[in-house]
């Protein structure tokens, strides 16, 4: 069974990226290194243990390290890319804010389809999985869904603007568009065995190309990781910029929509919590049918602004 951290190596190029993208000053060696030997430099400024029992031999005085010039050697040659560690119980994807609502116009679609499962070929593939790392579970889902569902928009397979397919019927058909690639992989990660709270359908608008989108954002390894039909590569999402969410769908019939918190100037407080105004995403959303199909969004404004933010 391949390890973690190997599979991290190879499943996670984006976050490899993100971390040799450095200031240029962490190239530049400084003065009180240049000046310093390459023994002295080795040892961090200290004289060797040689060193010390030759000078009692010889009657001097010990040496002592240098206070004034410690040299620059221990300082780390590529900076760290710390990253803040993602919600535990809530879907900030795509750097937003996530708040929950009580009902959202595609809950019809997602409660018809959130509990269906995979069989067959399929759910054998998924269970062979079971015992594997984390990662190379989604990277064996992520590939096998991709390489055997063909994009085809939901207008020309059915005649309507929007339809979500059970992931049996997508992966038999071998045909769907993009929240049935997602629903896919997410049923087959279940069988896998990935806990479902971690799994979130995420729906989308795509910046680039100014398309809805919509992909399956899972937490692991500390991240939210994206499975998106587009690529075979698995990425942080907070490396994505030009996806902006609009509604996710996750385990317990919890929905949620997204907002942004508004930048602020620097301000010094006594305290380490002030307030932060959440600025909501917009989203329009096309009937399948008729209008009559989408209920009002009830938005729980109470709980949106303001939004604490921890300093």
């Amino acid at each position: 069974m391949k390890t973690a951290a190997l599979r991290s190596a190879r499943i996670l190029p984006a976050l490899a990226l993100a971390a040799i993208a450095l200031p240029a000053q962490a190239q530049v060696v400084s003065a009180s290194y240049r000046g310093v030997s390459k023994s002295e430099a080795i040892l961090g400024g200290a004289p060797s243990a040689l060193a010390a029992i030759t000078a009692r031999q010889d009657g001097q005085a010990t040496l002592q390290p240098a206070a004034a010039s410690a040299p620059a050697y221990h300082r780390p040659a590529v900076a760290n890319y710390v990253r803040p560690a993602v919600s535990s119980d809530r879907p900030d994807v795509f750097n937003s804010v996530a708040l929950s609502i009580g009902r959202s116009p595609l809950d019809a679609r997602w409660s018809h389809v959130s509990g269906a499962g995979v069989g067959g070929n399929a759910g054998a593939f998924a269970a062979s999985l079971r015992d594997e790392d984390i990662l190379s579970k989604l990277e064996a889902v992520n590939g096998y869904v991709n390489a055997r569902v063909r994009f085809v928009d939901d207008r020309v397979q059915f005649g309507v603007a929007d339809r979500w397919l059970a992931p049996a019927e997508t992966l038999t058909r071998g045909r769907g568009d993009c929240e049935d690639f997602a629903l896919a992989k997410r049923a087959l990660l279940r069988a896998a065995g990935v806990s479902e709270k971690d799994l979130y359908i995420v729906v989308l608008k795509d910046l680039s190309r100014r398309a809805d989108h919509a992909v399956l954002v899972v937490r692991a390894a500390g991240r939210f990781l994206v499975l998106d039909n587009g690529t075979n590569r698995i990425v942080d999402s907070s490396d994505v910029q030009d996806y902006k969410p609009m509604l996710t769908f996750a385990a317990n019939g919890r929905t949620y929509t997204h907002g942004y918190r508004r930048d602020l100037p620097p301000v010094t407080y006594a305290a380490n919590r002030i307030t932060a105004p959440v600025v909501l995403a917009e989203a329009r959303f096309e009937p399948s049918s008729g209008d009559d199909e989408l209920p009002l969004v009830v938005q729980e404004t109470a709980s949106l602004v303001p939004t604490a933010v921890r300093l």
